[in-house]
């Protein structure tokens, strides 16, 4: 993959001597205009800060992967009752995902790993938001809850969406929280009938999914084998929100093409659900919902941005 070095014009940057950004993914003209951006929105902050944002903003668009777009069925595609049976059984007790509907998406991306403590605690500083479970980062006996590549902790939804639309609009691109359409085709490999989202289908603890003695705890972002497409930690980790609104019976009633949830609602859909759970229940297809205004930060309930 080719990467460009910026050499910043005078006339984009004021200092000359700030220091270059490489990328996997961008030119040096994009670069510079998400640098410019970055000065423009935030003058007040120091070169090294605004530095900080741009380099957060480049590697949140490097780290995007590909997914192209199709067609497939949506939902619950049973699996056998026992092993080389020809009897298929459901492989939840989730009512909510039972109808299997026909869904057509569009191309779009999606980050190739969970937003990171690091990542989200910039974003929330530059909006004057002090650290999350402040009493809990002084102790020493919880630090590693607080390492900065581990799954960013969040309490309402809203949040989670801004971080992505902040990116999205520092990098003049169109970046949200993905469809919970857009999260399920991904998670089974564009669609296939893949009951776990791990670099072969299946979970094995240790090599693919966090072994017994690592959970509950979340791990590093990235720390086992991404899917097929790319994807890291669609399996286990920090539970994901994503856009949609929850409804029990919205697969009966969906859009067959880009569906986006229904209008309203009480609750978010959250997928993934989290590694504390039994990995057999950690599959593509289970849905969760959780309130989208929360009490308290939650190691658990982290999410992933994606761009249309």
């Amino acid at each position: 993959m080719r990467r460009f070095a910026l050499l910043v014009p005078f006339f984009l940057m004021a200092a000359c001597s700030s220091p270059s950004l490489t990328s996997e993914t961008l030119s040096e003209a994009e670069i510079a205009a998400i640098q410019s951006r970055v000065s423009d929105a935030y003058p007040e902050l120091s070169s090294e800060k605004q530095q900080a944002v741009s380099e957060l903003v480049v590697r949140a668009l490097d780290n995007m992967v590909f997914v192209e777009g199709g067609s497939f069925m949506m939902g619950e595609f049973g699996v056998p009752c026992e092993p080389g049976s020809d009897d298929v059984c459901m492989s939840d007790f989730d009512k909510s995902n039972d109808h299997a509907h026909k869904v057509i998406l569009d191309d779009y991306s999606l980050s190739a790993y969970e937003t990171t403590i690091a990542d989200f605690d910039l974003f929330r500083e530059l909006h004057g938001k002090a650290p999350y479970a402040a009493d809990l980062r002084a102790r020493e006996d919880r630090q590693e809850l607080f390492e900065p590549n581990k799954p960013a902790w969040t309490k309402d939804w809203e949040e989670a969406r801004d971080y992505c639309t902040w990116i999205g609009e520092l990098s003049s691109r169109r970046l949200d929280l993905p469809k919970e359409a857009q999260w399920e085709f991904a998670a089974r490999n564009r669609g296939k009938d893949v009951l776990y989202a791990t670099n072969n289908g299946l979970i094995e603890e240790g090599k693919n999914y966090p072994a017994s003695e690592d959970r509950p705890g979340p791990s590093n972002v990235g720390s086992f084998p991404p899917n097929p497409l790319g994807l890291y930690d669609l399996a286990a980790n920090s539970g994901e929100w994503v856009k949609d609104w929850f409804s029990e019976d919205y697969y009966k009633n969906s859009d067959e093409r880009n569906p986006s949830g229904p209008d309203e609602g009480e609750e978010k859909v959250f997928r993934n659900i989290a590694s504390y759970n039994t990995p057999r229940t950690n599959t593509t297809v289970s849905r969760s919902s959780s309130s989208p205004i929360g009490d308290s930060y939650y190691p658990h309930q982290g999410f992933r941005c994606g761009m249309n």
